[in-house]
This record gives structure tokens, sequence and C-alpha cells, in this order.
């Protein structure tokens, strides 16, 4: 009997030590295979966007065109809105991504780049009157061959640009805010960023035309006017940034996950502007009467100044995640205040914005 419960403890022993081999095996193996998916230290990311642009120039506006703006001449189109700068700029952007393994922080640089470029050519007239036929022009009968028309000749290009790097150190402060899977990286770092415009206008215009005297006689004023202007910013400074992202399906590495992010900067540059424009007018009655209204051609204005400009930015996207890829759909704006030098004469701050979708493909490398 006693030699039966021996076996039978010798037995249980043997079991129980299988167990534990077979659990501190299996336990081994798991942390291996951990270790051999982990995460990828490296992300690489590109994409592009469509956005939004403004403040990086101002029409030409000489004085007729406030003075004659109800003028047939510029109905639909006035000279101001056949200036018009393009509403969307398109643009590419890269960034990559280093994550080192066992470590909350991440490093990254990025860049930015959009253009826009604007080629216009307005020509509007009106119907015209008829020339009562036979009317006397100092004793002889008179005769025009272009009936009396009012009209605008517009032509304006636009060439724009905008660069943006960003340099970060960033670490994961783990927040919790949006669930036990979601992440928060208080980043901070470096910011440059570079805005360009150049543009140029041509108009010609014949506002106001009729006919006036007892043997009517047909009078008009024509305007000549052109202008040009080169403006840009450089600026460099610090920023920082916060941005998350929450599963909203699956977890961290797989499944659909709402991203966003909140930063802003200061940076200190410099701001350019050169202008030159100069306008001509003339009246005319008939044939033979002719009279220059004036001349306007003021010497070029070139403004050289330091500023600083504080800077906002913010997005919003859906990204949709494998274990090392994501494609991302978004939304961004980014506004940088009193950027650009847009006046015509004189000094005119104006704020430059960009806002508009955007989408982008992550690879993860390494791990």
């Amino acid at each position: 009997m006693s030699e039966l419960t021996a076996i039978t403890r010798r037995t249980r022993h043997h079991l129980l030590t299988g167990v534990c081999a077979a659990a501190m095996l299996s336990l081994l193996n798991t942390e291996v295979a951990a270790r051999e998916v982990g995460h990828p230290t490296i992300w690489i990311e590109l994409g592009g966007q469509l956005e939004r642009e403004s403040g990086l120039g101002t029409p030409f506006a000489p004085a007729f065109t406030h003075d004659h703006a109800d003028s047939q001449a510029f109905d639909p189109v006035s000279p101001v809105e056949a200036q018009r700068s393009p509403r969307y700029s398109k643009g590419l952007e890269g960034k990559l991504i280093l994550s080192p393994e066992d470590s909350d922080w991440a490093f990254s640089a990025a860049i930015r780049y959009g253009r826009s470029n604007g080629n216009k050519r307005v020509h509007q007239q009106t119907p015209g009157r008829t020339i009562p036929p036979g009317y006397l022009l100092h004793g002889y009968t008179a005769f025009d061959p272009a009936a009396p028309k009012a009209v605008l000749d517009a032509r304006s290009k636009e060439r724009a640009s905008h660069t943006v790097l960003d340099f970060k150190a960033g670490r994961d402060v783990g927040l919790g805010i949006l669930g036990r899977d979601a992440q928060q990286l208080f980043s901070f770092g470096v910011r440059f960023a570079q805005f360009t415009s150049s543009k140029s206008a041509d108009l010609k215009g014949r506002p106001e035309i009729g006919f006036t005297g007892s043997a009517p006689l047909k009078y008009w004023t024509n305007f000549i006017a052109t202008g040009q202007s080169r403006r840009s910013f450089q600026g460099l400074g610090p920023s920082i940034s916060l941005e998350g992202s929450a599963p909203l399906t699956g977890n961290a590495d797989e499944g659909i996950a709402l991203d966003w992010g909140l930063g802003g900067s200061v940076l200190f540059g410099r701001q350019k502007a050169s202008v030159l424009h100069q306008t001509y007018a003339s009246r005319h009655v008939g044939f033979i009467s002719y009279e220059q209204l004036y001349q306007n051609a003021p010497p070029r204005s070139v403004r050289n100044r330091s500023v600083v400009v504080p800077n906002v930015n913010a997005f919003a996207s859906l990204s949709f995640r494998r274990s090392n890829a994501r494609i991302s759909f978004g939304y961004r704006g980014d506004f940088f205040f009193g950027a650009m030098d847009t006046g015509m004469d004189v000094r005119h701050s104006q704020n430059v914005g960009f806002h508009g979708p955007f989408a982008k493909i992550n690879i993860g490398l390494g791990g």
C-alpha cells in the first residue's frame, strides 16, 4: 500500500513538472513571437492635398475700377474680379518617422509643398448703339465704322507656392482620453515656412461712351493700367503639437481609427514685397478732340521687414490600418497671422491660410 502511494506521488510530481515546463515553454515561445512581430521602427508617409489658399496676393485696383464700378463694360466681370486668384493649390507631402524599440519617443521630419497657377483673359463689351445717320460734323456727314461700345479687356497671371518643414521629437504621454488603446503624442520641435507670390495685370477699359452736342459727337474715356508684384515670407521658429489616435474598430494596430492633431508655432522671419504699377487715362470727343486726364506712374515700392508670425494648425482624419500599412483621409487647416505684405504703395500685412482635404499612405519598416 505504501509502495502504491509512493508511485502515485511520483506520478503527480512528474505530471506537475511537465505541465509547468510546457507552460513556461509556451510563454517563452509567445514572447519570442511577439519580439519577432514587434512594431515597425520606421514609418514612411507619402500623400497629397487640395487646399483652399488665401492671403498670398491682392488684385491691382486702380481708381477707375471704383469710379466706374456701375459701367456696363464691367458686367458681369469687373477688372478686379478678372484678377481673382486660383481658389485651390495642389501639393504633395512626405514624412519620415523613427520610433526606437522599447521607447515611448518618436522623431520625425516632414515636408509639405503646394503651388497654384493662374492665367486669365477677360474681354467683354456692350452691344453698342447705332449712330444716327446723316448727322453733321463740322459741315461734313459723319461716318464712324464702329458703333459706340463700352469695353473691358483684362489679362492677369499669378504664380504662388508654399513650403512647410517640420522637425519634431515627441513622446507618448498616455493620457487615455479616448480609451485604453488610444495614443497621444506630445511633440516639440522646429517649423520652417516659406511663401512666394508673383502677380501681373494688364487692364484696358472704355467704361463710358455716349453722344454730346446739338450735332451729336461721340465721346469716350480710355484707361490703360498695368501692375506687377512679387511678395514672399520666410520664417523659422519653435513649435509644439499634440496628436492622438483612437481605434473605432479593432485595436491600435488593426482596424479603423480616428486621428487628430492640434499644433502651434511662432515664426521669426522676413516679409518682402516689390510692387510696380502705372495708370494712364485719356478723354476723346469725336475725331478731333483729345485730352490726357492723368498719368500715374509712382516709382517701384520695395519693402523688406522683420516680422513675428504666430501659426496654428489642426487636422482630423480616418485611417484604415494593417500591422505595417495605413491609408488615411482627412481635412486640415494651417493659418499664419500677418505673414504676407499684400499692400501696393504702402505695407499691409495679411493672414495666410491653407485648408482642405488630404490623403496619405503610411508604410512601416523594421521592427
